[in-house]
C-alpha cells in the first residue's frame, strides 16, 4: 500500500518495522534496538533541510531563524515553526544547506533524478511480509518507477568511494538499501537500482552517486531476512533479552594472523 499523505512524524509512528529498526538490531542487540531513544541534533535538521529544499522546494519547508539556537527569538518562532511542520534553521546553517542544495542541482545527472516529472518523492509504502510474518514499511527519498531506481540523500563529511565505503559499515546502508528494495519487490514495484546521492557538508560542497555491487547487496540482503527472523522470533517470544551473551569470546583479528 502507498501513502503520499502522511507526515514524516507520523510515517515514523506507524507501528511497522523500518529499515531504521532492521539496521540497529543487525549492528547491535535487540535488547539495544527496543530500548533506544530517538535522538535528534542540529545534524538531523541540517539533513531534513536539504531534503526539503531538494524534494519539495515548491512548498518552503525550511525557513531562516536568528543566528543561533538560544534566547526567546528562538524559541517562539521554533514553536511557530513546528506548529507549521516547518525546520527552522539558526541563518549560518539555512545558508549551507542552501549552498549543499544549490550544489546538487548543479551536478547533472543528480539534477536529471531530481527533476524527473515522473519522480514520486518521500512517499509511503506499507506492505505484509507474509514469508517473514511481519508488517515492514519504507519511505523513499525518489522514487522512478520508469527507471527501476530509488534514491537515498545523505549529507557527509566526505563523498568519496572511501568516505562512502566506511559510512556504508558505519550505518547500515547495505542493509537500508536491501531492505527497502524488499519492501518494493512485495509492493510489486522491482526495483534494480538504488542510488545514493552523497553531498559533502563543507566547501565546495562536492556531490558524488554511489550504488552498491550486486554481490554487496546480496550479502546485505542475508543478513537483513537474518535479522527480520530474529526481530519475528523475539516478538512471538516476548524476550528481547539483556545485551550480548554473559561471556563473549573476541577472534583473533585476520591481520593479526
Amino acid at each position: 500500500m502507498i501513502d503520499r499523505d502522511l507526515s514524516n512524524k507520523e510515517y515514523h509512528d506507524h507501528p511497522s518495522y523500518s529499515s531504521s529498526d532492521v539496521k540497529a538490531v543487525a549492528s547491535s542487540t535487540i535488547y539495544h534496538w527496543k530500548n533506544a531513544v530517538r535522538k535528534e541534533s542540529s545534524a538531523f535538521d541540517l539533513g531534513s533541510a536539504v531534503h526539503a529544499m531538494l524534494l519539495e522546494p515548491e512548498k518552503s519547508l525550511v525557513t531562516q531563524g536568528p543566528e543561533t539556537r538560544r534566547g526567546k527569538d528562538w524559541k517562539d518562532l521554533k514553536d511557530a515553526t513546528d506548529f507549521a511542520g516547518k525546520i527552522l534553521l539558526p541563518k549560518k546553517e539555512y545558508h549551507l544547506a542552501e549552498s549543499m542544495s544549490q550544489s546538487a542541482m548543479f551536478t547533472e545527472h543528480v539534477n536529471e533524478l531530481l527533476t524527473d516529472k515522473l519522480l514520486v518523492a518521500e512517499a509511503n509504502f506499507f506492505v505484509h511480509d507474509k514469508d517473514n510474518e511481519l508488517d515492514l514499511k519504507c519511505r523513499p527519498d525518489g522514487l522512478l518507477t520508469h527507471k527501476r531506481t530509488m534514491f537515498d540523500i545523505k549529507t557527509c563529511q566526505d563523498a568519496s568511494p572511501t568516505g562512502f565505503a566506511k559510512a556504508v559499515r558505519d550505518y547500515g546502508y547495505d542493509i537500508q538499501a536491501s531492505f527497502y528494495k524488499h519492501v518494493m519487490a512485495l509492493e510489486g514495484i522491482p526495483i534494480k537500482d538504488f542510488l545514493f546521492i552523497c553531498i559533502e557538508k563543507t566547501n565546495p560542497f562536492i556531490v558524488q552517486v554511489h550504488k552498491l555491487s550486486d554481490e554487496y547487496l546480496n550479502h546485505a540482503h542475508v543478513r537483513m531476512i537474518d535479522t527480520l527472523r530474529r526481530i519475528l522470533h523475539a516478538d512471538a517470544l516476548q524476550r528481547y533479552g539483556t545485551g550480548w551473551p554473559e561471556v563473549n569470546t573476541i577472534p583473533l583479528p585476520n591481520w593479526m594472523e
